[in-house]
């Protein structure tokens, strides 16, 4: 079966889904987007001049882009599957909700692919305007037709991916979450607001304290990623160097390895998604944001990120 790979249909216009549609359509796709009645993205579609279609128009389209939220997968394909065609290709950014649910037995009249960009929305659009470099991964282990990985490809070529590594849905999304938990949203902006916190209190001005635990963050991690970690060890100052040395003895013991390993088989198990069902997810969110807006650090990075940024 023959797929036109140039023609998507987007459901949800969150940031991702903007991020895709838009960097789609610049480069030379056809894309249209599909809405729950009562989204509030409406408006916004309309004004950055997407075609919204109804329900009974999404079988004229092979490549269905499901890009809602995780949680919401089963739910919006009990609301459009009877009008998709089958074999119609689910595409997820993500692979939390082929891993963690009965989505593929209860649709198997569908073809389920992954194409997770490994940025957020914002980093997403801008290397697309700016011809930076980002990565993805894809997989097509759960679909019969060979085409589809081509499809895959041209539609990350279309992202703006310059490098897309053929994975599979658990290997994407037991990564993620790992390196979630394990530095990306945890270690880094958790462990420098302490280190801030720490130079306040001993007498350093807030803003010095905010250019050495939060600004150069950025530079630093910019500088590793460019340059690889053997170049950037052998970059930086000796006061640096012997400084990494004495934090990585006293951080990384074996106490820290077996909270690595936990946190690992936590995730591998299953169990990890099972412990955050029943918790509440909006009180959790509106209980971190009221940590990080009356942290003095923010006010701070609210106070100079205009001049910075």
């Amino acid at each position: 079966m023959e797929i036109n790979h140039k023609s998507i249909a987007i459901i949800g216009f969150g940031n991702q889904a903007r991020a895709w549609a838009q960097n789609l359509r610049d480069s030379g796709f056809e894309v249209v987007i599909y809405l729950r009645e009562n989204s509030k993205s409406y408006s916004l579609v309309k004004e950055m001049n997407f075609k919204i279609i109804p329900k009974n128009e999404l079988n004229n389209y092979q490549n269905i882009a499901l890009l809602t939220p995780d949680e919401s997968h089963k739910e919006v394909l009990n609301q459009i599957g009877d009008h998709l065609k089958d074999n119609s290709i689910i595409i997820y950014a993500h692979g939390f909700s082929i891993l963690y649910g009965d989505i593929l037995t209860r649709y198997s009249q569908f073809q389920h692919a992954l194409l997770a960009p490994k940025a957020i929305a914002s980093e997403l659009r801008f290397q697309f305007e700016c011809k930076g470099g980002l990565g993805g991964v894809y997989s097509s282990e759960h679909c019969e037709n060979p085409e589809v990985k081509k499809v895959l490809l041209q539609i990350g070529e279309g992202l703006g991916l310059k490098v897309l590594h053929e994975s599979t849905f658990e290997q994407e999304t037991v990564a993620d979450l790992f390196s979630e938990q394990s530095i990306l949203c945890s270690i880094i902006p958790y462990a420098a607001a302490k280190s801030f916190n720490k130079l306040v209190e001993n007498g350093i001005d807030e803003e010095v304290a905010y250019f050495e635990c939060w600004y150069e963050v950025k530079l630093i991690v910019d500088t590793l990623v460019k340059v690889g970690p053997y170049d950037f060890f052998n970059l930086i100052s000796p006061n640096a160097l012997m400084g990494s040395e004495v934090g990585k003895s006293l951080f990384f013991d074996m106490d820290f390895e077996k909270k690595m390993d936990d946190m690992f088989n936590n995730i591998k198990s299953g169990h990890f998604v099972t412990s955050i069902k029943d918790q509440n997810y909006d009180q959790i969110k509106n209980d971190v944001l009221n940590f990080w807006k009356d942290q003095k650090l923010n006010i701070i990075h609210t106070q100079l990120k205009d001049q910075l940024f």
